[in-house]
């Protein structure tokens, strides 16, 4: 018996390499993008931030 059903098409995940589903239901390049699309909790503060500029017009 062989496994080759012609009826139904193959599928190959361009993303992770899976043969179960296609890229656009890939659940790890879903839960990659969603990882990426939080912001950072507790970001560094940049210190240059405190620095004020001094003001050119008032010379």
């Amino acid at each position: 018996m062989t496994m080759f059903r012609p009826d139904i098409p193959a599928k190959c995940c361009a993303y992770c390499g899976g043969r179960d589903h296609g890229y656009e239901d890939c659940l790890k390049r879903k839960a990659d993008a969603e990882q990426q699309k939080e912001p950072d909790v507790d970001p560094a503060p940049s210190p240059a931030s405190g620095i004020e500029k001094p003001d050119k017009t008032a010379a």
